[in-house]
């Protein structure tokens, strides 16, 4: 890509120059059919536009455009129960006095009914529009209604007609563009019925009215395609800034451990031709960590956010370092929610476990399992060792640094075992 041909926001975000009529193309169809409508093609758009810059699809792009719907339900609402007194409040000055009496039960009503409203979406982070459109049609058949009997307390004036605004605001973020011209299209008949009752019905005042309608849904269609643009370069820039961070995160790791390693064994020694059965078992003994700390790695490349896994991994880099090889198996999340005393108690008994594995079971291999049943941690140790008889007096490793450890905070600990057939060691703690 040439500099010519690029767009550069901030440091880490590149987008393609050529790609930008294609993602302004999407981002007007996407508001075209509605922020809660899901993604679709029609088969007239070219696929590299759909595909290219639509914006965020997935889980994250979902909870960001219900976010937007949220702010746009708000903001509809918040409008509405502010021209409510408004639209009364001038009546009152122009000397209406019976219209305000006739309406106020309904105004209180829809008052009533929005701050209701707002404050069910406000306790809500997101809000799928789409699960809400019937009860938008629903509102805005309510609002044309309203709309139409008022003029027929108050035939000169539509005093309802900048709530229905609102209204026709929610129609748009529901059913887009299209949904939107729709409900505007159908103030017509309602100004026919109004007329009806004797309001105004000249071109100027309905042209007046069919305009304040237009102008609701144009502010909420551009308030969608710039919302679209700022969802999508956001995500763009989150995604390409985690992608380096975690990049730096795996060059750092790699230099630190694997290319350190090797490139000590790579060096000649004097001990090479003096004691090389030695310098062979160290060079194995180097390779058995490296690879328990890649698989770790390649288990985990997005990081660990849980302390217990953590531990568990470093365990068993430590034990590869003796030449035991501990294959690791942690339920996700299993262990994340353990306060540091449970945790502490179960690394240690699982240190003792894998020690007495890698000094008696005469074996180089064993398995750590963790996982969370009803409630509780479950840590298994298993090998498939030489074993021993439990029925004799446990020595002081089983009897105090794994059945009284787990014992002191409040867990339990069981060891099983069968003469050739291998040992089991079960930790068990609150979870």
């Amino acid at each position: 890509m040439t500099a010519d041909s690029a767009v550069t926001v901030d440091s880490a975000v590149t987008v393609d120059r050529a790609a930008v009529p294609g993602m302004m193309f999407a981002l007007l169809t996407r508001a075209a059919a509605g922020i809660a409508a899901p993604p679709w093609r029609p088969m007239w758009m070219p696929a590299a536009f759909a595909q290219g810059l639509v914006p965020v699809g997935g889980t994250a792009g979902a909870v960001l455009r219900r976010q937007t719907s949220r702010c746009l339900l708000l903001g509809a609402l918040a409008y509405r129960v502010c021209v409510l007194p408004v639209a009364l409040g001038l009546l009152v000055v122009r000397g209406e006095s019976v219209a305000p009496a006739v309406l106020l039960p309904v105004t209180a009503l829809l008052l009533a009914a929005n701050v209701a409203a707002i404050g069910t979406v406000s306790r809500r982070s997101t809000v799928d529009l789409e699960r809400v459109r019937l009860a938008v049609l629903v509102d805005l058949a309510v609002a044309y209604g309203l709309t139409v009997a008022a003029s027929a307390v108050v035939p000169h004036t539509a005093v309802l007609w900048p709530y229905l605004a609102g209204a026709v605001v929610l129609v748009t973020g529901a059913y887009g563009l299209v949904g939107g011209v729709l409900a505007v299209l159908l103030s017509a008949p309602a100004q026919l019925a109004m007329a009806a009752f004797g309001a105004a019905a000249d071109t100027g005042t309905f042209v007046g009215r069919v305009g304040w309608l237009g102008l609701a849904v144009v502010v909420t269609w551009a308030a969608l395609v710039v919302c679209g643009l700022g969802l999508h370069l956001a995500m763009s820039y989150g995604i390409r800034a985690g992608r380096e961070a975690e990049r730096i995160r795996w060059l750092r790791s790699l230099h630190d451990t694997v290319l350190q390693s090797l490139e000590a064994i790579a060096l000649h020694s004097a001990a090479d031709e003096t004691a090389p059965a030695a310098q062979l078992a160290e060079v194995r003994a180097t390779a058995r960590v490296q690879a328990a700390r890649l698989r770790r790695t390649l288990d985990e490349p997005g990081g660990n956010d849980n302390p217990l896994a953590s531990g568990l991994a470093e365990l068993a880099e430590e034990l590869a370092g003796r030449g035991l090889r501990v294959e690791l198996a942690v339920a996700a999340g299993a262990g994340s929610r353990i306060s540091g005393p449970y945790r502490d108690a179960v690394l240690g008994g699982v240190r003792e476990a894998l020690g007495n594995v890698a000094k008696h079971a005469g074996i180089g291999d064993a398995v750590v399992r963790a996982d969370e049943e009803s409630s509780a941690l479950v840590v298994v140790v298993r090998d498939h060792g030489c074993g021993f008889d439990v029925a004799g007096r446990p020595g002081f490793g089983i009897r105090e640094s794994i059945v009284a450890r787990l014992r002191e905070v409040g867990g339990r600990a069981t060891v099983e075992s069968w003469p050739g057939r291998g040992t089991r060691v079960t930790l068990r703690v609150p979870a």
